[in-house]
């Protein structure tokens, strides 16, 4: 298990119900996107894990 998924366990147990996973996966991927801390490996890390979850980041940008 790697520090991000040890991060959502925790976020989760947390957070209870007030984060899901889709809501904190999301919030992870645009976090790292925009300050430009994502590398390659990281980035097909977390594209997985939103597509699994049955989300695109590309969904995810608000509408200007």
């Amino acid at each position: 298990m790697n520090l991000l998924d040890q991060l959502e366990l925790y976020t989760l147990r947390v957070g209870g119900k007030q984060v899901s996973q889709k809501e904190y996966w999301l919030f992870v991927y645009d976090s790292m996107k925009s300050g430009l801390l994502m590398t390659k490996s990281l980035e097909k890390h977390l594209r997985y894990k939103l597509k699994e979850l049955g989300v695109s980041p590309q969904d995810t940008r608000p509408v200007s």
